[in-house]
């Protein structure tokens, strides 16, 4: 039987311990990220439940902006792009209004300050 070959790795009990963790440890950034993201997805659900198609309207998609505090409410909305129709535009942000509030975000998505989100919402016929 041949020998294992030598190494020029440090033995172990001659190595160090790191500071701090080289990846996420389970309840830290991996899960507050699928947190976000699920919150996310039920914004958009819930602002969803409130989209009407305006008669008159061509299809298009029309991207929406707007924060909410911690408790859910929107506080400002405005339109960042159009959808090429300024009646699917408006329903768009009347769209979020209706829709106030959204769902609470999690907690540790802001240290109190206000959420910015920003939404594409389509029109299709």
């Amino acid at each position: 039987k041949a020998a294992a070959p030598q190494t020029t790795a440090t033995p172990k009990q001659d190595l160090q311990k790191a500071d701090r963790q080289a990846a996420p440890a389970a309840g830290s950034t991996a899960e507050s990220l699928a947190a976000i993201a699920s919150w996310r997805g039920a914004v958009v659900a819930h602002l969803n439940r409130f989209k009407r198609f305006p008669p008159g309207a061509a299809a298009g998609t029309a991207m929406v902006a707007f924060s909410v505090d911690m408790r859910g409410r929107v506080l400002t909305a405005r339109l960042l792009s159009s959808s090429g129709s300024s009646a699917a535009d408006t329903a768009a942000l009347a769209m979020v209004c209706r829709s106030n509030p959204v769902p609470v975000p999690p907690a540790n998505l802001s240290a109190g300050g206000n959420i910015s989100l920003n939404v594409p919402v389509r029109y299709l016929r």
